[in-house]
């Protein structure tokens, strides 16, 4: 009994990611396939480039096109305040949204040395700079440094993410093991929760828990994230949504989960 609790509670430090790495996602409303996502991390020299793309399935194009787009840099540079396991620097990120009606196009980057995040909205013609007191990181790269850090059951890890022209100190809290049925068989993983309240860009900003599942090994890679909207459980859907989508996927909707489902690696 003792060795089973040490299981659950110890986790060694981690290793760096396998780069070049791209991860293949469907994306999926009560297993009805309604999309892609691709996720990529590259060796740029001094910057590992992160690129998220996402897309409609063929069906759901003919009257809700989607189109997304990421890309994140982070420089190879080590710093006193963030786990020596994680050694880069969130540097840049651009932001392309294209989801029916709903369009975004931003960029911005991180200045630690003069404490700044610099921001432009291509769209609305909008730039700004905000104060930058901490380590901070866009949503993609978010996402990449949480599978450097040691993850131990029954704890949290603290991530400040900069979105929207807000900067948003987001707990990720660690629940359990869980072994998950996959394309690629029984995966033990990780089971990790946070809950996503910031206002954004895309749908998947809307309030409502993220539940990620990660391998339960050195690499972390995440073999399904489910985001919980609340908007969608209570009806409330966004209106570029509700005047495009069929009757019957808005009951479909009812489940109130959009999941991201590991295809390919």
């Amino acid at each position: 009994m003792l060795s089973f609790f040490f299981m659950l509670t110890f986790r060694a430090e981690v290793s760096a990611l396998t780069l070049p790495e791209t991860l293949e996602y469907d994306l999926t409303i009560a297993d009805i396939k309604i999309g892609s996502l691709s996720l990529e991390a590259t060796d740029k020299g001094s910057y590992i480039q992160l690129v998220s793309k996402g897309s409609a399935a063929g069906w759901v194009s003919l009257f809700y096109n989607v189109d997304d787009n990421a890309v994140s840099l982070l420089a190879k540079r080590q710093m006193k305040e963030l786990p020596k396991s994680f050694e880069f620097l969130p540097y840049s990120a651009k932001v392309s949204i294209n989801e029916g009606s709903n369009r975004a196009r931003k960029e911005f980057a991180f200045n630690y040395a003069k404490k700044v995040v610099t921001y432009s909205d291509l769209l609305n013609h909008e730039t700004g700079n905000f104060v930058l007191k901490d380590i901070t990181f866009d949503a993609l790269s978010a996402l990449y440094y949480l599978r450097y850090v040691p993850l131990n059951l029954g704890t949290s890890v603290s991530v400040k993410i900069f979105n929207n022209k807000l900067v948003y100190k987001v707990q990720l809290h660690i629940l359990r093991r869980e072994t998950l049925r996959t394309a690629f068989g029984a995966v033990n993983t990780l089971v990790i929760r946070t809950n996503m309240d910031c206002v954004g860009d895309g749908i998947i900003y809307y309030p409502g828990d993220i539940t990620l599942w990660l391998t339960d090994d050195d690499r972390k890679i995440p073999v399904m994230i489910e985001k919980r909207l609340q908007a969608l459980i209570e009806g409330k859907l966004p209106t570029f949504i509700k005047n495009n989508m069929p009757d019957f996927l808005q009951k479909k909707l009812s489940a109130g989960a959009i999941r991201m489902v590991l295809v390919k690696k």
